[in-house]
């Protein structure tokens, strides 16, 4: 064998030797998993945080089914009992038209023969409209002789009364309805106050006493 030749041999076999110190320490270093075994318990122990884990998700879509389902259920509710909104809306408009009229015709000409047939049909449409309230849950806003309440009317004058409690409704001027539970439009009234020699007295009292 020629020295060139040796020279090749020695440098593969070298190469191979440092190969195979490097395998080893790199086994050292990081240990085969299967080298370490697992107990029973641990194995139990990790099912069983699986299986908790399991529970908790199927116990969390539950309650978002649920909760879906009640939404879905109210949306349903609200669409059948509002959805007519708009509707209600010119339909009191309607009755507004229809009172207009009815108040427009004095007793006197009520009587007469040809303006008791119109009379008649105002008030056939009238009790139909009201009829109409009933079915969809129209309901007229109660103000006279009320507490005025921000939330079902709306005051454009104040009207001096010193035999009312100040903010009681004395005058309706448009009534007000609501569609079930919901303001369709609110009452536009007339509100007590004290005329301002009844609200000096009130106010000297006051003084008085303080």
């Amino acid at each position: 064998m020629s020295e060139e030749n040796k020279k090749v041999d020695e440098h593969q076999k070298e190469e191979s030797d440092n190969l195979e110190d490097l395998n080893k320490d790199n086994s050292n270093e990081n240990p085969s998993k299967s080298d370490t075994p697992i107990s029973d318990e641990d194995i139990i122990l990790k099912l069983n945080e699986e299986i908790s884990d399991l529970k908790d998700q199927r116990l969390r879509a539950i309650a978002e089914l649920e909760n879906f389902r009640k939404r879905a259920e109210k949306d349903q509710s609200d669409a059948l009992k509002y959805g007519v909104a708009n509707f209600a809306k010119e339909i009191i408009n309607i009755k507004d038209n229809i009172e207009r009229a009815q108040s427009s015709i004095s007793d006197d000409v009520k009587t007469n023969d040809a303006v008791k047939s119109v009379v008649e049909g105002l008030d056939l449409i009238a009790q139909a409209t009201v009829s109409t309230f009933e079915k969809i849950g129209i309901k007229k806003v109660e103000s006279i002789n009320q507490k005025f309440d921000h939330n079902l009317h709306q005051a454009m004058m104040e009207i001096e009364k010193d035999e009312m409690e100040p903010g009681t409704i004395v005058q309706e001027i448009l009534p007000g309805y609501t569609l079930h539970d919901r303001l369709l439009r609110p009452a536009m009234v007339g509100v007590s106050k004290n005329t301002q020699e009844n609200q000096d007295n009130k106010d000297k009292k006051n003084e008085e006493t303080e």
